[in-house]
């Protein structure tokens, strides 16, 4: 199973970082846009990991839970490959639950990136934008996102759809 950590949002929120999106849909060539239903805030990307790993997995979870926290998305941002995604305003609790995540995984052997932990929302992949257009890196109207803590995520295909599923315990 393809899975990852992330930080999942409400329908409300999840309408804003919609909108926020749109310039970009609106002046791409081309890309791979993220569904409004997969909008999240990656934690830890673990790639395949067999299914009986699952329970230590939720174990770990358990284990840095931390008090519900709010994100402020302010600024707007890309990664090589045409990779746009939105940041938010410096977090400690992010931060700390980032640390602790990892910390924890890597206790128990999962193999982590070495470079430093930036972040992101992803709103799309392969994106070309036309030419002249140059979206502002500082969003118009920061995006406040509650969020009530990590879930762990299944990345798989639905119907040749990609679908983020939150697994439960």
């Amino acid at each position: 199973m393809r899975l990852f950590y992330g930080l999942p949002f409400p329908h409300r929120v999840r309408r804003d970082l919609l909108l926020a999106q749109r310039p970009l849909l609106q002046n791409s060539i081309r890309g791979n846009f993220t569904s409004v239903t997969n909008f999240h805030l990656t934690l830890a990307f673990l790639g395949e990991v067999e299914e009986a790993r699952l329970p230590l997995l939720f174990s770990i979870l358990d284990a840095v839970k931390r008090p519900p926290f709010d994100l402020l998305f302010t600024h707007l941002d890309h990664f090589d490959g045409g990779i746009w995604y939105l940041s938010p305003a410096p977090c400690p609790p992010l931060f700390t639950l980032e640390k602790a995540l990892s910390a924890a995984l890597s206790r128990e052997g999962f193999s982590l990136p070495e470079r430093p932990y930036t972040p992101h929302l992803t709103l799309g992949r392969k994106i070309v934008l036309r030419n002249g257009f140059t979206p502002s890196p500082c969003l118009y109207h920061p995006i406040p996102a509650h969020t009530e803590g990590p879930r762990l995520f299944w990345s798989h295909r639905v119907d040749g759809v990609l679908t983020y599923t939150p697994l439960a315990p």
